[in-house]
């Protein structure tokens, strides 16, 4: 053998080598299902069975002191929300009427504030290697408190405690 065919068979195996050792991009696909958020449907507390859209509502979080805006005076009847996956406790404060980037204020329209603390445990699934793991929440709890001048959410039903999905509602707040 010459040494120009040795220099061709060297390079084309290292050449070989160099594409067999390329791996593909792992990118989770936006299909995939990973962490579900909590999914919350509002109705009305004296027709039950007949959605209802609070007026200028807002989801604040604390998290490490720190207060942030999840969402800011929206006016739908029903919107996900995070849950924590590093501890078993997420709390948000709902605040009606919030009218705090507005220059008048409506006297009619007093802002209320609810604390809402959901308690659950984790448990982590293995989806695969581009998606990691995700979080299902088991055994949901809520609990309520009310502002200074009380609650402005009459009352809750937990639809579905184990929170695997986003398909439905799982908390129902009448208000």
């Amino acid at each position: 053998m010459n040494k120009k065919s040795l220099n061709r068979l060297l390079g084309s195996i290292g050449l070989l080598l160099l594409v067999m050792s390329c791996q593909r991009d792992d990118i989770c696909p936006e299909t995939t299902q990973t962490t579900p958020m909590l999914v919350l449907r509002f109705y009305d507390a004296e027709d039950r069975d007949s959605p209802k859209t609070p007026t200028n509502l807002s989801i604040r979080a604390t998290v490490a002191g720190k207060d942030t805006a999840l969402y800011k005076t929206i006016n739908r009847d029903s919107f996900a929300i995070p849950l924590r996956t590093d501890r078993n406790l997420t709390t948000y404060a709902f605040t009606l009427f919030d009218n705090a980037d507005e220059e008048e204020e409506d006297p009619d329209l007093i802002a209320k504030t609810d604390s809402l603390s959901f308690t659950y445990g984790r448990e982590q699934i293995y989806i695969n290697r581009a998606c990691a793991y995700k979080v299902i929440y088991n055994s949901m709890k809520l609990t309520l408190s009310g502002g200074e001048d009380g609650s402005w959410i009459d009352s809750y039903i937990i639809e579905e405690p184990n929170i695997e999905d986003e398909t439905q509602a799982h908390i129902s707040i009448f208000f």
